[in-house]
């Protein structure tokens, strides 16, 4: 009786955790197929751990039975991929572990087949791992691990999500990643594309720990597809559903250029950026990563986001961190350019090209040089574009710095090109040279080129301290806002800065007015402190007389 009972709990137990693990929800992303669960039948853990010594050995990964795509793998020796086709698909996803045991992968090339033609699902995914999907209670792993890729690849397939470790990831941890050598990625069609992978899915899928040294060079295209537009970042192309990126470093070059008709291009050092649409829904999160490169962003269509962490970010609500989609405690060093692009709006920031719908960034920095050269630019030191829409979902900037140069070609502030309606730029300071080149320009400012704002306190807290604002005749220059007078409050700016225009200055100095008021060239931490900076948990002051974040070295 009493074995009857165990056997019975035995089977019961093993009924709950097949009827769990098959329940878990489909991504709610952009890829418009149904991918079927994984088999359950093994879970990751439940196989001995296997040994990978070879490229024949990894070959056999989800094909040869005896390595089915649930088990734990461990890399014992460096291997060279040729020709590789992805391990997972959509219908057949990896959900198991491998750990690369600090171990190099040299990714030469994929198999022509799998660049060329899409899977049963009607999509291409492409990366040493295509197809990655775990559980929310169980999630895949690829850790431990350096790519060292020397791909090239042209391709007319459309809807293709790459990576160099995975095209797509949904419930999965990749961490521990080294990237290095170069990613080259020629495409006609829309394309998701990131060093680690193409597109990350869902809360819980995480990006972590990772470096990269590689130099991307990707020409997208334009056309219907994964989504309306490209996202090329140097981690992740594009991340949604409450993924994640945390503590990840590049100090390659990203370069995203396309020459097609149509096309629109989301790029970044990170991340091209969340998926992008009008809505608030909460997307994802990067915290603690940093880019010291070059961003290049170009396209031929109406849109060109560029960031020095990433392209675009929406989505948030000013009552819930938690529901924000969000770039926390990151930095940007060396340059970020829209220049030579086709596109009729370039949006293009140090740390961001468009924080939109309720997004957030805090605690971040860039110090380089901003460049646009097309008109209807919006070009700012932390993002070129802050907007929207109506409370609680307001986009907010929050006790960030600017340094270097932030060179516009309409507009240009040193902390956001515009701050649209609804949005907000408190506690943050620029040293920034601020200037734009056209004489039809529409604004140049220490904070904000143009501010439409018409919340309480829009602008508030803010410092100017730049080193000098230009801009030829023509142009709405100030201290603080340059054009588009929205509210401000509670700012002020060095009382000697630099002014430079062939055109009409009128100084309105008042810290609710265009200016601010007068301060000096380096204030005392007493006076921040004063305007309501927090020096116990966010900032400090450097020892070159300006405040810097607390995580700061």
């Amino acid at each position: 009786m009493f074995i009857r009972k165990l056997v019975f709990k035995i089977l019961s137990a093993f009924v709950l955790a097949v009827l769990l693990f098959t329940s878990c929800e489909q991504s709610p992303g952009t890829i418009p197929e149904t991918t079927e669960a994984p088999d359950t039948s093994e879970t990751p853990g439940t196989y001995i751990e296997i040994s990978i010594s070879s490229s024949a050995d990894m070959a056999k990964i989800g094909v040869d039975s005896a390595y089915p795509l649930s088990a734990t793998y461990l890399l014992t020796s460096d291997v060279t991929l040729e020709n590789w086709t992805p391990i997972g698909s959509a219908a057949k996803p990896f959900y198991g572990v491998f750990d690369g045991n600090g171990k190099t992968v040299t990714l030469n090339s994929f198999a022509s087949t799998v660049v060329s033609s899409s899977d049963a699902s009607g999509n291409s995914y492409l990366g040493i791992f295509g197809y990655v999907k775990g559980a929310s209670s169980r999630k895949a792993e690829i850790k431990n691990l350096t790519v060292d890729s020397s791909v090239n690849v042209s391709t007319t397939a459309a809807k293709q999500a790459i990576g160099l470790l995975a095209g797509y990831a949904e419930f999965a941890e990749i961490t521990d990643i080294t990237l290095s050598g170069t990613f080259t990625f020629n495409s006609s069609k829309i394309i998701l594309l990131g060093g680690v992978a193409g597109y990350i899915n869902q809360s819980g899928t995480i990006i972590k720990n990772c470096n990269s040294s590689m130099t991307m060079n990707i020409t997208p295209g334009n056309g219907s597809g994964l989504t309306t537009y490209n996202f090329v970042g140097g981690f992740a192309g594009m991340f949604d559903g409450g993924a994640g990126i945390e503590n990840c470093r590049n100090t390659g070059n990203v370069n995203a250029i396309s020459e097609v008709s149509g096309s629109q291009v989301f790029v970044g050092g990170i991340t091209g950026g969340s998926a992008y649409a009008m809505n608030t829904t909460y997307k994802g999160y990067i915290q603690d990563c940093s880019f010291t490169g070059t961003v290049v962003g170009k396209a031929k269509g109406f849109w060109t986001y560029a960031g020095g962490i990433a392209g675009a970010i929406a989505g948030g609500n000013v009552n819930s961190l938690e529901n924000t989609t969000k770039i926390v405690r990151c930095f940007a060093e060396g340059t970020v350019s829209v220049a030579g692009t086709g596109s009729g709006n370039p949006y293009i920031g140090g740390i961001v090209g468009n924080n939109y719908y309720g997004a957030l960034v805090s605690q971040s920095y860039f110090n380089g040089t901003i460049i646009a050269d097309k008109t209807g630019d919006y070009t700012g030191g932390i993002a070129g574009y802050n907007s929207q829409t109506n409370a609680p979902n307001n986009s907010r900037i929050e006790d960030c710095w600017s340094a270097g140069e932030v060179k516009g070609f309409n507009n240009s502030g040193g902390i956001v090109g515009q701050n649209q309606e609804n949005a907000y730029i408190r506690r943050c300071y620029s040293t920034a040279e601020v200037s734009v080149a056209n004489n039809a320009g529409t604004g140049v400012g220490g904070i904000a080129g143009m501010n439409a704002s018409a919340q309480t306190d829009a602008v508030t807290a803010c410092v100017a301290l730049n080193q000098s604002l230009t801009a030829p005749k023509g142009n709405n220059i100030h201290r603080i806002t340059g054009a588009v007078d929205g509210n401000k409050s509670n700012n002020h700016a060095w009382a000697e800065m630099p002014v430079i225009t062939d055109g009409t200055y009128t100084a309105a100095v008042g810290d609710t007015l265009a200016d601010g008021a007068d301060c000096m060239e380096k204030p005392e931490q007493s006076f921040y402190a004063g305007l309501g900076w927090d020096f116990t948990n966010v900032w400090k002051m450097g020892s070159d007389g300006y405040p810097k974040l607390k995580w700061q070295d």
